[in-house]
């Protein structure tokens, strides 16, 4: 059985049900785990509270239409996604859900948006004018969502003078306010302060504009969706909580999430290391007694951060086995020394379970200084996605 770049495969783990022989290095996307998150999600809001499912680059590297095709049927009310190209590939495959484009829209692309019916983030005029234009000249109306900044400071309108520029927005014939948006800069943290006073400020500007229609008002990520019940409005965005993974250690029963992607590789190369000897780009390890290791075709050309060379691990036959020297584009070394029968072709396991052991993507992320966005985001296409079902 070939494999093309995409596959759904039923019942993985308990029929076997592909070939190991044809995947060198793969993630494993889990749908019954990405299903019990969003079902999760939703009775931490309640039913009255929308859902946009953020499936922006790749769905964090899960795969976009895979994982909105799930969301859809779960019932999200929006797809938010960060640029043209990612809503055009999205809009193709689901032809009536919203689709939010949550960075800045930008002006020269407003054909576009209107063309494939995707609601840009505006907070300018010279975007509102391209989009008014746009939608005229076809006969339509353009669906936008203002964003308002209440100190997270990359785009937006400042709250303080934002309900001026959604008057004279909502005045424009042409144009649709389809939702008003903020963004949390702490509300994963231990410390709440500043994303209440975020919260606050966001309450104000909302009364100010109670007199206007808007469909969607939206502040909440994941820190927001379990940290600040308050601040879930009539819709929540989550992010990284939809693939099983808390943000932080501060976000209340994200424990109850299912990691959504493992990330697995197969030993390529088994030989014995005299004392004595360099390994790697760099010589950065020197063996300190002999050794057995094992070669893995994966490295940061597929994804798997260089940071963690001499510093991370992997698991192999249910047991730890440690990254030895640097981590190189296409291939690294581990230490099998005490991992007996290992064996080419063994399954390695660098995000994910084995036996009674597991390696979180935070805890791979800690390792390498960084965080689980990073971490997903970077596995690239050269990586073959396996999608199953458990259910």
């Amino acid at each position: 059985m070939i494999f093309k770049k995409q596959v759904v495969i039923k019942e993985i783990e308990r029929e076997s049900s592909y070939d190991y022989r044809l995947l060198k290095t793969w993630a494993e996307i889990d749908l019954s785990s990405l299903r019990n998150n969003i079902k999760f999600i939703s009775r931490r809001t309640g039913r009255d509270i929308a859902i946009m499912a953020i499936v922006k680059c790749n769905a964090y590297g899960h795969g976009a239409v895979e994982v909105s095709r799930e969301a859809v049927k779960l019932g999200v009310k929006a797809l938010g996604v960060s640029s043209l190209s990612e809503g055009i590939e999205l809009r193709n495959v689901f032809s009536e859900i919203p689709i939010i484009v949550l960075s800045s829209g930008m002006s020269g692309q407003a054909e576009e948006f209107i063309e494939h019916r995707l609601s840009p983030v505006v907070c300018s005029w010279q975007m509102v004018n391209a989009l008014s234009e746009a939608a005229r000249s076809r006969g339509t109306k353009a669906a936008v969502h203002i964003k308002i900044d209440t100190g997270m400071g990359r785009i937006g309108v400042w709250h303080k003078q934002a309900d001026e520029f959604v008057r004279a927005v909502y005045n424009v014939p042409d144009i649709v306010i389809e939702g008003i948006c903020s963004h949390f800069a702490t509300s994963d943290e231990e410390d709440l302060e500043f994303a209440n006073q975020q919260l606050s400020w966001f309450a104000d500007f909302l009364d100010k504009i109670s007199d206007i229609p808007v469909r969607f008002r939206h502040i909440s990520n994941t820190g927001g969706i379990f940290n600040l019940p308050s601040a879930h409005l009539n819709m929540v965005r989550p992010g990284l909580s939809i693939y099983g993974v808390s943000p932080s250690d501060f976000v209340k029963d994200s424990v109850k999430l299912k990691p959504v992607l493992s990330l697995k590789t197969k030993i390529a190369f088994i030989k014995k290391i005299p004392e004595g000897r360099a390994l790697s780009y760099g010589r950065t390890f020197v063996t300190d007694k002999p050794m057995k290791v094992a070669t893995l075709p994966v490295g940061y050309g597929d994804g798997y951060p260089r940071m963690l060379s001499n510093r991370g691990y992997v698991l192999i036959g249910g047991k730890k086995a440690r990254i030895l020297g640097t981590v190189t584009m296409d291939q690294m070394m581990v230490d099998i020394t005490g991992i007996r029968n290992a064996k080419v072709e063994d399954v390695a396991i660098l995000i994910g379970k084995q036996g009674r052991e597991e390696i979180t993507a935070r805890e791979v992320a800690r390792m390498a200084d960084t965080i689980p966005y990073e971490i997903f985001t970077s596995i690239n296409k050269r990586v073959q996605r396996i999608y199953i079902d458990r259910d």
